[in-house]
């Protein structure tokens, strides 16, 4: 009796030891024909995305970004602009362009730590995101219990890496700058810069005979006044060449001028030695510090 009993035991649990070999490789059998369907094309797009982002950053570092603001602008969606933009330019491409909006992308990414963490990341994420997807496939189709599939399968399911990377926070770069500022426009800064100048330190400019305002050397602050005129000047097109701003370059040179007329009266060297602090300062009485 105990041996019938034992045997139909032995019997209900081959059966249920079969039924579940059968249910488990029809549940292998759908998951690869799902990998098939969907996994394969959804990786087939996100290999062609990888490929199309890693030549757009290859093309930008090639033409002199780095490689930190060249992901940068590609996470924001604002490399394949910047590249074709300096296509389209040329030779008539600012020579300080990619340098400056280098630099700009670079400070912005050394003063944001979301930013940064995400330029660490890559185009594509966490590393480990597709090997993640890959490895819980294999490992289910490779599992001998139902447990470890349903485990590796919910895995599967859980999995959301793979997605290219990307940063909401775009950067405010104008779509104007990035042309070569022309002869005229150099004339247009030099010139605002000796009317105001020409106003502030009177005593030593003249007019020549062919009614051009000039700086007498020769008289005492000549040169010193000629040196800030060239400070000005450089000045004033470095912030026309900065992407990060809207100043045109007579808007630059506006704002130059703007920010050293209340020095009316202190000499040039001074104004000369702190002029990039004034810059910068939202002071509108700075200069009232270096009067006696």
């Amino acid at each position: 009796m105990v041996s019938i009993v034992l045997g139909a035991a032995l019997g209900n649990i081959a059966d249920t030891m079969k039924e579940n070999r059968e249910y488990l490789k029809a549940k292998k059998g759908m998951l690869q024909e799902r990998m098939l369907k969907s996994g394969f094309e959804e990786r087939a797009n996100l290999k062609k995305a990888r490929a199309e982002r890693t030549a757009r950053l290859d093309a930008a570092m090639g033409l002199g970004f780095s490689e930190r603001a060249a992901t940068a602008l590609e996470l924001t969606g604002q490399l394949d602009f910047q590249l074709a933009k300096i296509m389209d330019l040329k030779k008539d491409l600012d020579p300080t362009y990619i340098s400056n909006l280098t630099s700009g992308l670079e400070s912005r990414i050394n003063n944001n730590e979301e930013l940064a963490k995400a330029v660490a990341e890559g185009l594509s994420g966490p590393l480990n995101s597709i090997e993640d997807q890959e490895n819980a496939f294999q490992r289910a189709l490779k599992s001998t219990s139902i447990t470890d599939f349903d485990e590796e399968l919910n895995k599967l399911i859980m999995y959301t890496g793979g997605t290219p990377n990307s940063y909401s926070e775009k950067f405010s770069i104008t779509p104007s700058k990035g042309s070569v500022i022309s002869e005229s426009e150099f004339k247009n800064v030099d010139s605002i810069i000796t009317d105001a100048l020409s106003v502030l330190y009177s005593d030593v400019y003249e007019t020549d005979s062919e009614g051009k305002t000039r700086i007498k050397l020769d008289q005492p602050g000549g040169k010193e006044v000629k040196f800030l005129f060239n400070n000005l000047s450089k000045e004033a097109t470095k912030i026309a060449q900065d992407p990060f701003n809207t100043f045109s370059t007579v808007g630059a040179a506006q704002f130059i001028i703007d920010k050293i007329t209340p020095a009316s009266g202190l000499p040039a060297d001074v104004v000369n030695e702190n002029l990039n602090e004034s810059l910068t300062s939202s002071e509108p009485s700075y200069w009232d510090r270096f009067r006696n």
